[in-house]
Order: structure tokens, then C-alpha cells, then sequence
């Protein structure tokens, strides 16, 4: 008992600390991290009790394939992560990081003017980081990020069992076989990145806009209920479908230009990026791009499938 009191009195020093040092910051974003984690599977139980006996109803949520109850249990954890680290984020982003130059050049390890973060988290994280600066002796992100992105993180690594171990089977049909390694590969590379980059002050507006990009996840876990609930079809289903793209759109696609143009003025050798971050780096930081179009095209694909009645057609035929 009094060892569980000592742990979380110094888990509570961790998430109310204001300033961090190379010696803290690592201990305060994986405290984050973990909390979160442990709130996406608490939250996962409760969904896999709730849907089938309050939202669907026993009879017709035994006639789901187990995939897509999989995927609508899973819904709610998507929506929380895409409210909580797509807005928690969003007082760290700059649209042209390159308006911080250094002899011509954006330098993607020199920490961002702290500000204070605005809209309905706002109050909250000032309230909570008693508004100080990300200090110490690291170059550190702006707190905003941090939060953000620990709590992301947590999502990742609970998505990441539920893919790999406890889910496995479903996910895999739900996905097919080359979604589902996107999936995979789309989930550990900022498992490993993102705390390097945090622990480092590196490449902030690049993390910043990935974590806000997990904001089309809410939009998304919206779309994946309404499927399971057959009413994708219908003109409800159509208006969630159109919010989905336009989130989408708003926060992957709409920056694309920025992050293109940033990452062509970015002075990738700074003097205070490590060295053997750079090939990590020259990896990491275009493969979400890319893949964000991607899956652009599938969206656009799969919306014209609903709108002109090809979903319809084809159980028909």
C-alpha cells in the first residue's frame, strides 16, 4: 500500500511538473504515455460490454462478423484519440515553420516561442503546466507537443497489442494483408521516433502536425460505428462520410504543401541535431506524407462508392 502511494505521489510530481530537464523529460512523456495506454484499454472493455447490450442490442450485434465488431468496439477508442491529441496539440503548430530562419534555413531542432495553448484545452494545460516554459538543460518542445503526444502514444501502443496480439485474427480480415502491414509499420515508427524527438527537441513541427493528424481518427471511429450499424447508406451515414473527408482533408491534406515546402527549407543539419538522427529522419519525416495521400485516394474511392449507390448495387446483384 504504501509503496502504491509513493508511486503515484511521484507519477503525480511528473505530470504536474513544468519544467523539464534531459533527466526528467523521458520519465514525464512515458508516465503520460502510460496513463494513456491504460485509459484506452479500460475504455476497450467497457465498449466491448456497452455496444452489444445498450447501442445495437444482443440480436443484432450477434449478426455482425466478428471483424466488425472488432472494429466498432474499437471505435471509441479511435475518437478519443483523435479529440484528445489532434486538439491538446494544436497551440504548438506553426503553418510556415520557415518563417524561423537561421541564415535562410527553417532549423527543425531550435525549440518553437513557447505560447500559451488556446481553445477548449487551453485553460486546462495552463492550468495544468502552471503556464511555464519547457525549460532546463534540453531543447525541448513546447508543452502542448509533449502532452499531445505522449497521450498519442499511449493510443499507438494499446492499437499496436490489439493488432499484433489480442486481436489479431480480426484486425487482419478487417484491414486485409497490406493494410494491415501499413498498420504495423504505421504504428511503430513514431513508437520509436517520437520520444527520440521529444527527448531531443527535433524536428517539433513535423511530430506536431502527425499528432495532429490523429484528429480524422474521431471522424473515422464516427464512419466505422455507423457501418456496423448499417446506416452508412442512409443520408445520416452520407453526412458522417462527408465529415470524415472533410477532416481529413483539413488535417492531412490541406498541410501537405506546407510540410513539403518545410521539409525542402529545413536546415536538416543544424548543429544541434544529432548526426544519427538525420538518416532516421530523412525516412521519417516524408513516409506520413506519403501515406496520407495515399490513403487520400482510398477514402476518395471508397466516398464515391457511397454517394453514387455502388455499395448498394452490388448487394443487389
Amino acid at each position: 500500500m504504501m509503496n502504491n502511494m509513493m508511486m503515484m505521489n511521484s507519477l503525480k510530481s511528473y505530470v504536474l511538473a513544468h519544467e523539464y530537464t534531459e533527466e526528467t523529460i523521458l520519465r514525464y512523456f512515458f508516465s503520460l504515455a502510460f496513463l494513456s495506454f491504460l485509459t484506452h484499454e479500460l475504455l476497450h472493455l467497457a465498449s466491448a460490454s456497452i455496444f452489444p447490450k445498450y447501442i445495437f442490442g444482443e440480436k443484432k450485434w450477434s449478426k455482425l462478423p466478428k471483424h466488425r465488431r472488432a472494429q466498432v468496439v474499437h471505435a471509441p477508442n479511435q475518437i478519443l484519440n483523435g479529440l484528445l491529441a489532434g486538439q491538446v496539440v494544436r497551440g504548438s503548430l506553426e503553418r510556415f515553420p520557415s518563417a524561423m530562419k537561421k541564415n535562410g534555413k527553417f532549423d527543425v531542432g531550435r525549440r518553437l516561442e513557447t505560447t500559451r495553448g488556446g481553445g477548449l484545452f487551453g485553460g486546462f494545460l495552463n492550468a495544468l503546466t502552471k503556464g511555464g516554459v519547457l525549460g532546463g538543460k534540453a531543447v525541448t518542445f513546447r508543452r502542448t507537443t509533449v502532452l499531445a503526444t505522449a497521450a498519442s502514444c499511449g493510443y499507438l501502443m494499446y492499437d499496436f497489442l490489439l493488432l499484433t496480439l489480442f486481436d489479431r485474427k480480426n484486425m487482419l480480415r478487417a484491414h486485409g494483408r497490406r493494410q494491415y502491414v501499413i498498420y504495423i509499420a504505421h504504428h511503430v515508427l513514431p513508437l520509436l521516433m517520437w520520444p527520440v524527438a521529444t527527448r531531443y527537441g527535433t524536428f517539433e513541427y513535423f511530430v506536431a502536425w502527425g499528432v495532429r493528424s490523429e484528429l480524422s481518427q474521431a471522424a473515422m471511429g464516427l464512419r466505422t460505428v455507423c457501418i456496423g450499424m448499417g446506416i452508412l447508406d442512409t443520408i445520416y451515414g452520407v453526412i458522417v462520410q462527408l465529415n470524415f473527408v472533410g477532416v481529413y482533408f483539413w488535417v492531412r491534406m490541406w498541410p501537405l504543401l506546407d510540410h513539403v515546402r518545410s521539409m525542402a527549407k529545413a536546415d536538416w543539419f543544424a548543429e544541434n541535431v544529432p548526426r544519427w538522427q538525420l538518416p532516421f529522419a530523412f525516412f521519417t519525416v516524408p513516409v506520413p506524407a506519403m501515406l496520407n495521400v495515399y490513403w487520400w485516394f482510398m477514402i476518395m474511392g471508397a466516398f464515391w462508392k457511397v454517394v453514387s449507390g455502388g455499395n448498394k448495387k452490388k448487394k443487389e446483384a
